[in-house]
C-alpha cells in the first residue's frame, strides 16, 4: 500500500512535469546603452544601474535597487576650441558652495581611456536631505565638447562605493558618430 502511494505520487510528478510547457530561453539582452542626443554609448551598463531616461532630454541612470537612491545624469556642453576641465571643476565647486549646508570635498585629476578627466565632490542640503554630488568632467570622446557625468545620492559616512560606481561608468563610456547636441549644464 505504501509502495503504491509512492508510485502514484511519483507518476503524478512525472506527468505534471511532462505537461509543463518548456519555455524557450530568453534572448540575450544587449547590455549596452546609447544616447543619440549625447553621441555616447556605455559598452556595458553596470548591474548596479538601470536607465531612467534615454530620449531627447538626454541620458539618466538610477540605481537598480530603488531603496539605494540617487541619480546619474550625463550632459554635453557646446563645441569649444579647447575644453577647460579645470574651469568645469571650479564651476562645480562654486555650485556646491552656493547651496545650503555646503561642504566641498575637493577634486582630483584622473587618467581615463579618454585622456585626462577630473572628479569633484561636495555635500549640501537638498530640502531637508543631506546629499552628495560627485561629478566627473572630461572631453567628449568624439567631439570638442565638455562631457559631464553627475551622480547625486544620499550622503553617507563613506562615499567610496558611489565614487567607484561612477568611475566604472566612465570606463564603459564610448563616443559614437552621432551629432551631439548641447546639454544643459
Amino acid at each position: 500500500m505504501r509502495t503504491s502511494r509512492l508510485s502514484l505520487a511519483l507518476l503524478t510528478i512525472v506527468l505534471a512535469a511532462a505537461c509543463v510547457q518548456r519555455e524557450e530561453p530568453a534572448q540575450p539582452v544587449d547590455p549596452s546603452v546609447s544616447s543619440e542626443v549625447l553621441a555616447i554609448r556605455l559598452a556595458s551598463l553596470p548591474a548596479d544601474f538601470k536607465v531612467a531616461v534615454n530620449d531627447s532630454r538626454g541620458l539618466e541612470l538610477v540605481p537598480a535597487e530603488a531603496k539605494v537612491g540617487g541619480r546619474l545624469v550625463f550632459t554635453v556642453g557646446d563645441e569649444e576650441p579647447e575644453v577647460n576641465l579645470v574651469a568645469a571643476v571650479y564651476r562645480h565647486q562654486s555650485q556646491v558652495e552656493g547651496m545650503p549646508g555646503a561642504e566641498y570635498k575637493g577634486g582630483q585629476e584622473l587618467l581615463t581611456p579618454h585622456g585626462k578627466a577630473f572628479y569633484s565632490r561636495g555635500r549640501f542640503l537638498a530640502g531637508t536631505d543631506l546629499v552628495e554630488e560627485t561629478v566627473v568632467v572630461l572631453k567628449h570622446p568624439s567631439f570638442n565638447r565638455l562631457l559631464s557625468i553627475s551622480y547625486r545620492y544620499p550622503a553617507a559616512g563613506d562615499s567610496s562605493v558611489r565614487v567607484q560606481q561612477l568611475l566604472e561608468i566612465v570606463g564603459e563610456l564610448e563616443g559614437t558618430a552621432g551629432a551631439a547636441t548641447a546639454g544643459s549644464e
